[in-house]
């Protein structure tokens, strides 16, 4: 008999265990921020050397600098507003400043569980995990900037494989009289 105030572990139960949810690492957005930075360098040099020019001096173009602030604010604000939430059913990232986007896959739909590390990766404490699965339009799912990537791509293996135990609806590719389910098995 189960005790008051302990989760049950029932497949409900399971299914819906978080494994993640929140935003990304703020370093997975580095290069942007590195763009950004760069065009106002190069903003504030262009503007002090138009101050040079005699009839130019009076204007104050190391203003031109400030291009590079919205570009900032972009970024940071494209940070802010993504995020992801992964479960043991499934994994959803969701981004946008002014429009949203939901994208998801069922883990019972992935095929493979990828992990890469870049040499900037390394240096920025940052991994991809991409998931791979059976949708013909949009089969991959890439994951940038997860804190504790290397650990949460273990765990999205071991909950692919749970979800694929677990027994899912049946997916049916048909071929003339014969349809082919997701174990490569023949039915009539």
């Amino acid at each position: 008999m189960p005790q008051p105030n302990q989760p049950h572990s029932s497949p409900t139960h399971a299914e819906s265990e978080l494994i993640y949810e929140g935003l990304g690492k703020h370093s997975a957005y580095i290069g942007g921020y590195a763009k950004w930075v760069m065009v106002l360098i190069v903003g504030i040099t262009v503007g002090i050397l138009l101050m040079k020019i005699d009839a130019l001096s009076q204007y104050p173009l190391w203003l031109l600098g400030l291009v590079g602030l919205p570009g900032m604010l972009l970024v940071f604000l494209r940070h802010r507003t993504t995020r992801f939430k992964i479960t043991y059913r499934r994994v959803e990232y969701e981004r946008g400043i002014l429009n949203r986007l939901v994208d998801g896959m069922e883990l019972w739909r992935v095929l493979d569980v990828r992990y890469n590390q870049t040499i900037f990766d390394r240096l920025t404490g940052n991994g991809r995990i991409t998931l791979i699965g059976t949708d013909k339009s949009d089969p991959e799912l890439v994951l940038y900037g997860l804190p504790k990537h290397r650990e949460l791509f273990g765990r999205l293996q071991d909950a692919v494989q749970a979800a694929r135990q677990r027994g899912r609806p049946m997916e049916l590719v048909g071929q003339g009289d014969f349809v082919e389910d997701m174990g490569g098995n023949f039915h009539q």
